[in-house]
C-alpha cells in the first residue's frame, strides 16, 4: 500500500477515536452553549449584582452567573458587559430587555413624537397603524424640515412597535366611550376623601396667560406698526389644599430658556419662587409634569396626600409612567369631560387670580399712559411674573380656596360676594382705562378676563402642539419676547443696606409701626453686614499676599 494510503488510514483512525471520545450528539450540545448570545435580561442582571455587591470580584460574578443561568461566560465578558459600552441595558424597559440584541431608532426625535402621540391620543380611540404612519409623515416635516420624506415602509412600522412594545389591544366594554357616570362617580370619589384631612387633599390644573393682551377689542388680535405683538402666552400650573394652607409654588412655562428680562435684571427665576420651564410654544407637555408630579411628591415626604386631576392629555400620560414612583402621593381623576364642575381651581380659583392679575395689568396701563409712555414697551415677563408670585401666594384668600373645594367636592353653594367683588373691580378698572381716551372700543369683561386661547384644551391640535412643543428651539423673535432697553445694574452690598436702613427707619417712625416686619428687616440688615464684613477680610487677606 502506498505512504499516501497509509496517511489517510491514520487520519481516519485518529477521527474516529475522536468522535467515540465526543459523541456527536455531545459535540452538537458543546457548539451549542459556545454559540448561545448572552440575553440583555442576564446583562442587565449581572450589571445590577455587581452595583448591589460591589465587593464582588469579575471572578466572583463569573461563577454567580453560570451558576444562575447554566451558562459558561469568560473573565473578559464579564469585563465587557460591565463597562460603559453596555450602561445603555441600565435604562431599558423590561420588554426591551428580552431582546438579545438592541435594536437603535434611525430617528430618535421622530420615534419619541409618535410615542407621545399615541401616550396622549390613545385614551380618546384606538390607534390605528395607519394613523401611527400618518402621525410619522405630518411630524417629520416640522423635525426635519430639510429632508425628503421617508415611506415609512412596513419594516420601518414593525420596528417601530416591536422597540416601543406596541400591540393590538381589544377595547373591551364601553371604556372607550367614557359612558361613566359622574354623580356614581363623584359619590365614591367624596368616600375616599373622607378618610384625609383637608390640609392633604390637593388639586393642580393649568392655565394660559397672555400677559401683553390689551384691553382693545381692535388690537387684542393683531400687532400694529411700531408697536409689539401683544400676545405673548406662557402657562402656569397652579396646586393647593382644600384649606387653602398650602399653596405649590408655581411652575410658569415660557417660549425662552431663559428670558431677556431676567438676563437684564441678574435675576435667576427660582429666587422669585418660581420654577421655570420653556418649549416652543410654552404648552405644558407630559415631560413636564413628569417632573412636576417627581417635584410634588417629594415635599410632601412624611405624609399621605391625594392630588386631584383631570383628564388632560398630559396629565395622564405623566402619571402612567410615574405612578409606580410615587411614595406619597395617591392620584385620584376627576370624572372626564366634566372639570369646570368638579375641579376645584376650575371653581373660581384660578378665576379669582386672573382678575387680580389683570386688574394689576389695567392699573399699570393707565399708569403708563399717565407717563406718556407705550405700556407694551415697558411690560416685561419678569413683571408678569411678580405679579403672578404676589397675587398666587398674597391675595388669592384662603376664603376663595375653601369654598371653591367645597362647591367642587361636596356639592355646597357658597355665596360668592368675594368673587363678585374682584370682578366688579376689574370692570371699574376697564372703564378707568376708557376715560383715558387711550382706547378704542374696550373688550367685554369675560372677553378680557378668559380669552378662549388662553384655555388648556384636549384637542387634536392641542395634542399636535403639545408634542411638537417639545422639540422646537426657544423662540427668540422680539415680537414674541419682551425687549429690555437698559440693563439693570447689580445692587452692591452697601447699596442694599442703604435701603435697607431707610426702610427701617421709616417703618420705626410710623405710629402704628409693624415690629416684627422691623425685626425681619433687622435680621437681613445684620446678614448683610456679616456678609461684607467677610467679603472685605478676604480681599485683605489676599492683598497681604501680593
Amino acid at each position: 500500500m502506498s505512504a499516501a494510503g497509509n496517511f489517510v488510514r491514520r487520519l481516519l483512525s485518529i477521527f474516529q477515536r475522536q468522535v467515540i471520545k465526543y459523541p456527536s450528539n455531545m459535540l452538537q450540545q458543546r457548539a451549542q452553549r459556545r454559540r448561545k448570545a448572552i440575553p440583555n435580561e442576564w446583562k442587565a442582571a449581572l450589571r445590577a449584582q455587581h452595583r448591589i455587591n460591589h465587593h464582588l470580584t469579575h471572578q466572583n460574578l463569573r461563577k454567580w452567573f453560570e451558576d444562575t443561568y447554566n451558562q459558561p461566560i469568560d473573565r473578559a465578558t464579564v469585563t465587557r458587559i460591565l463597562s460603559s459600552k453596555y450602561a445603555f441595558i441600565d435604562e431599558l424597559q423590561e420588554y426591551q430587555l428580552k431582546d438579545k440584541r438592541r435594536r437603535f431608532e434611525q430617528w430618535p426625535e421622530l420615534e419619541k413624537a409618535v410615542m407621545d402621540w399615541i401616550r396622549l391620543a390613545e385614551t380618546e380611540a384606538p390607534i390605528s397603524q395607519e394613523a401611527i404612519r400618518y402621525k410619522a409623515q405630518q411630524y417629520w416635516g416640522h423635525l426635519y424640515p430639510h429632508d425628503p420624506t421617508p415611506s415609512f415602509s412596513n419594516g420601518w412600522l414593525f420596528g417601530f412597535q416591536t422597540r416601543n412594545n406596541i400591540k393590538s389591544r381589544k377595547h373591551h366594554g364601553e371604556a372607550a366611550s367614557l359612558s361613566i357616570d359622574a354623580a356614581d362617580q363623584m359619590i365614591k370619589i367624596r368616600q375616599l376623601l373622607a378618610s384625609y384631612p383637608p390640609q392633604d387633599i390637593f388639586n393642580c390644573d393649568e392655565s394660559g396667560l397672555y400677559w401683553k393682551l390689551f384691553p382693545d377689542r381692535g388690537l387684542s388680535t393683531r400687532s400694529l406698526p411700531g408697536r409689539k405683538k401683544d400676545k405673548a402666552r406662557i402657562s402656569i400650573l397652579f396646586a393647593c389644599n382644600s384649606d387653602g394652607s398650602e399653596r405649590i409654588p408655581l411652575w410658569v412655562i415660557g417660549n425662552a430658556k431663559k428670558p431677556r428680562a431676567f438676563t437684564h435684571a441678574h435675576i435667576e427665576p427660582h429666587n422669585l419662587g418660581i420654577h421655570w420651564r420653556s418649549n416652543g410654544k410654552a404648552w405644558m407637555t407630559s415631560d413636564i409634569f413628569k417632573e412636576w408630579l417627581y417635584a410634588f411628591d417629594a415635599q410632601m415626604a412624611g405624609r399621605h396626600v391625594v392630588l386631584l386631576m383631570d383628564n388632560f392629555s398630559a396629565h395622564e400620560a405623566a402619571v402612567k409612567e410615574v405612578t409606580a414612583d410615587l411614595k406619597h402621593t395617591v392620584v385620584i381623576w376627576l370624572p372626564p369631560n366634566l372639570t369646570t364642575k368638579y375641579q376645584p381651581l376650575d371653581q373660581g380659583i384660578i378665576r379669582a387670580w386672573k382678575a387680580l392679575w389683570k386688574r394689576q395689568w389695567v392699573r399699570y396701563i393707565i399708569n403708563e399712559f399717565d407717563r406718556g409712555i407705550d405700556p407694551l414697551s415697558t411690560m416685561t415677563i419678569l413683571r408678569a411674573v411678580r405679579w403672578a408670585v404676589n397675587i398666587w401666594e398674597d391675595q388669592v384668600t384662603s376664603t376663595t380656596i375653601t369654598n371653591c373645594f367645597k362647591k367642587a367636592l361636596h356639592d355646597e353653594t357658597e355665596e360668592e360676594f368675594e368673587s363678585a367683588l374682584l370682578i366688579h373691580n376689574l370692570e371699574n378698572s376697564l372703564q378707568d382705562l376708557k376715560l383715558t381716551n387711550r382706547v378704542q372700543d374696550v373688550m367685554d369683561i369675560n372677553q378680557f378676563l378668559n380669552p378662549p386661547d388662553e384655555q388648556v384644551n384636549d384637542t387634536v391640535m392641542d395634542i399636535d402642539n403639545i408634542v411638537l412643543s417639545q422639540f422646537e428651539l426657544p423662540q427668540t423673535d422680539e415680537l414674541e419676547e419682551d425687549v429690555v432697553e437698559e440693563p439693570i445694574p447689580l445692587i452692591t452690598s452697601q447699596e442694599a443696606l442703604q435701603g435697607l436702613y431707610t426702610l427701617r427707619l421709616f417703618e420705626e417712625q410710623r405710629d402704628k409701626a409693624d415690629t416684627s416686619f422691623i425685626r425681619v428687616l433687622t435680621r437681613y440688615e445684620n446678614l448683610l453686614t456679616k456678609e461684607k464684613v467677610a467679603t472685605q477680610r478676604q480681599t485683605d487677606i489676599r492683598r497681604f499676599f501680593r
